[in-house]
């Protein structure tokens, strides 16, 4: 018996010795397979995890806001200061009522409201409405000041007249094309008295300068959260259509160290003066002055912002059709002297352009004739579907 089990035993040592290589090898092979798996896997769910966080950062956390919030926009643009002087001296010296074009939460309206001038504020978005309106019952009680929710290119306040009409912090840029801004000029003529001035602020533009992709602002405190935001700017930029597209993005720290981002999408145009004076010359306006600063300095190539003054052209006393063209006024050139505001008589016809240092700008046909402002030579890239980008009334550049 014990013979045989050694013969057994013997046998089985015979065979695990001579085990053939090619078995050897497979298993090899077998375990080399899996590793390659389990890499490869690893692999695919940390290329998952960095999409993932890629995409949670394009995202606004919680709620996604159809524009830039209220609280947001006020914490960014609170120390945007220079204008407010600049237009309170206009419409102290030009006289009430005043409407502003994009009044957002307030920021100017209530400031000129505080002359004791009676103001309308035009804002297309609810939320800023509403919280104009929560700064004004704050203030005081005493100020004249209206809110009107609606669109700059198609308001209508029941024939009322105003002796100022104010589009700043470059609200005309936030409109998406020329025809908008034809639409908008117009409605603002339909709006302005006779011996009434409308005062346009828009940025000059600098292609050379916008090439930034994206940039750091600023870090704000926001009081009432106990939080900290860090404000980041993204541009792309189209010189050839005048166009721009970016988004205002806030990183939101709590007082735990944690984060939430929130992003706030705008888009945007660039005019020159001569756009402008077509614009304004098609609405039944020309321009009065130019200025490169809320200093009144000339404007150059150096300006930071393009600040026009504008009036009613005179009415024609003959038909439109026999009517002869009015002279479109000069613009102000870099040479003329603008070192403090001039009285602002009321208009009598077309100024004098005798300077030769002025750039002359081409009649157009009379206000009323056929054809529009894109007919007229103005061109415009091509038609897309009207959409609302969420954001774009508020964007630094533009926006209140």
């Amino acid at each position: 018996m014990r013979h045989i089990l050694s013969s057994g035993a013997l046998a089985l040592q015979s065979r695990a010795l001579n085990t053939s290589p090619i078995q050897l090898s497979s298993m090899t092979i077998l375990i080399i397979v899996v590793i390659a798996i389990v890499v490869i896997l690893a692999l695919l769910a940390t290329y998952l995890l960095l999409i993932w966080r890629r995409s949670r950062r394009t995202k606004p956390a919680g709620v996604e806001l159809p524009m830039e919030a209220p609280e947001l926009y006020d914490l960014r643009t609170q120390e945007v200061t220079e204008d407010i002087r600049f237009c309170r001296e206009i419409a102290l010296k030009v006289g009430g009522p005043v409407l502003e074009l994009g009044a957002g939460t307030g920021r100017l309206t209530l400031e000129l409201a505080r002359t004791g001038l009676k103001v309308t504020g035009l804002e297309a978005s609810r939320m800023m409405l509403q919280r104009a309106k929560d700064k004004a019952e704050k203030l005081s009680s005493k100020m004249q000041v209206e809110w009107v929710e609606g669109e700059m290119t198609n308001f209508s306040l029941g024939g009322r007249t105003f002796k100022l009409i104010l589009a700043p912090f470059n609200v005309l840029q936030d409109l998406r094309d020329l025809t908008d801004l034809e639409r908008c000029l117009r409605c603002v003529a339909e709006h302005l008295e006779p011996d009434g001035r409308f005062v346009a602020i828009v940025q000059a533009p600098r292609w050379e300068a916008l090439t930034v992709e994206h940039r750091y602002l600023k870090t704000v405190h926001n009081k009432r959260t106990n939080e900290l935001i860090n404000f980041y700017q993204s541009l792309a930029v189209d010189p050839i259509w005048q166009t721009l597209r970016g988004t205002y993005e806030y990183e939101i720290w709590d007082q735990n160290g944690r984060m939430r981002e929130v992003t706030a999408p705008f888009q945007g145009n660039y005019l020159t003066c001569p756009e402008m004076a077509l614009l304004l010359r098609a609405a039944r306006m020309q321009i009065e002055k130019v200025y490169g600063s809320f200093a009144r300095e000339p404007l150059t190539l150096k300006s930071q912002q393009m600040i026009f003054v504008a009036h009613l052209l005179p009415q024609a006393s003959q038909p439109a059709s026999a009517a002869q063209p009015t002279q479109v006024p000069a613009l102000v050139s870099a040479a003329t002297p603008a070192a403090s505001m001039p009285a602002l008589p009321a208009p009598t016809g077309a100024p004098d352009s005798s300077d030769p240092s002025a750039l002359a700008l081409p009649t157009l046909p009379p206000p009323g004739a056929s054809g529009s402002a894109t007919a007229q030579g103005v061109q415009v890239p091509p038609a897309a579907p009207p959409r609302r980008i969420s954001g774009s009334r508020r964007s630094g550049k533009h926006g209140k």
